[in-house]
């Protein structure tokens, strides 16, 4: 009895702990806004992981912020709406002094939308993902790693520093990051591929056929492209320092290889299509066949 007496009471230190934490105004802060029509979310954070995700069919979007070695009044929050735009800012104050900080896990803002938006954000620090949403999709990080699965649309990812995935895309792809590797899945018309030192894997799904020019590029490291049987393309392939494969039945233009120089490689793949660029200063070039 005595033992049961002690779990119950231990039970209800516990809920109440928790009650009393998902009620900290210190350090939590939440909000939704309702919506009629295809919403736009402006959104730019600072020190904070993010997480973007779909909630379907819904009419709102819904904010939640939970503040980790902080408080709310370290930040400077702005947030507002006009019909269906929608704005949130939240960046630390600034510091006076020296400030130590001994927190492993970072502020984390989690952000529910229609699955169809508009959506600028951008955060300076802190990874990023971004899940099952459709439209004009523009993300950009200063510092974080940005993981983007199952979208589509008009999609613009760019990180300073940090590792680029993303998988079960569609549409058209502009994504670019400074100081490490990028890794893309997903049928596409159009990509602009960009890494400064990093490798680059690329996954072209079947059904891909490009419409309009595209490249993809990589200052220091590697190139490889994976591709239908029956892609079609106008390539052009130079890569400064490394080798050029091409696995796929191709109709040669023009091949140079001249040493020190690197290496050249104009031609067709199942007749033509569209350009694609692939060039790389430091790196090999490899396309393979799914």
């Amino acid at each position: 009895m005595k033992a049961k007496t002690t779990l119950a009471v231990a039970g209800l230190a516990l809920l109440l702990s928790l009650t009393a934490r998902a009620q900290d105004s210190d350090h939590t802060w939440s909000k939704n806004y309702p919506v009629t029509g295809k919403p736009t979310l402006i959104f730019e954070t600072s020190d904070a992981s993010v997480d973007f995700r779909s909630c379907a069919d819904c009419h709102e979007i819904r904010i939640h912020v939970e503040v980790v070695g902080h408080t709310l009044s370290d930040y400077r929050l702005e947030e507002g709406q006009t019909g269906d735009e929608v704005h949130f800012f939240f960046k630390e104050r600034p510091r006076v002094g020296v400030y130590i900080g001994w927190h492993r896990e970072q502020t984390r803002v989690t952000v529910e939308t229609p699955a169809q938006l508009t959506l600028q954000a951008g955060t300076s620090d802190g990874h990023v993902t971004l899940t099952g949403l459709q439209g004009e999709l523009a993300l950009t990080t200063g510092d974080g790693d940005l993981t983007v699965d199952h979208v589509s649309g008009d999609l613009r990812i760019k990180s300073g520093d940090g590792h680029v995935s993303i998988t079960d895309a569609e549409g058209s792809l502009d994504a670019r990051t400074s100081d490490a590797s990028l890794t893309v899945d997903g049928l596409f018309h159009t990509l602009a591929l960009r890494t400064s030192d990093g490798r680059v894997d690329v996954n072209l799904r079947q059904g891909t056929k490009l419409t309009e020019p595209s490249t993809i590029q990589s200052s220091d490291g590697s190139v490889t492209l994976h591709v239908p049987q029956n892609f079609a393309a106008d390539l052009s392939i130079h890569s400064s320092d490394g080798h050029v494969d091409c696995a796929l039945p191709l109709t040669m233009d023009h091949y140079e290889s001249s040493g020190g120089e690197g290496h050249e490689l104009h031609g067709k793949l199942n007749g033509g299509g569209a350009p694609l660029t692939i060039h790389t200063s430091d790196g090999n070039v490899r396309i393979e066949s799914l």
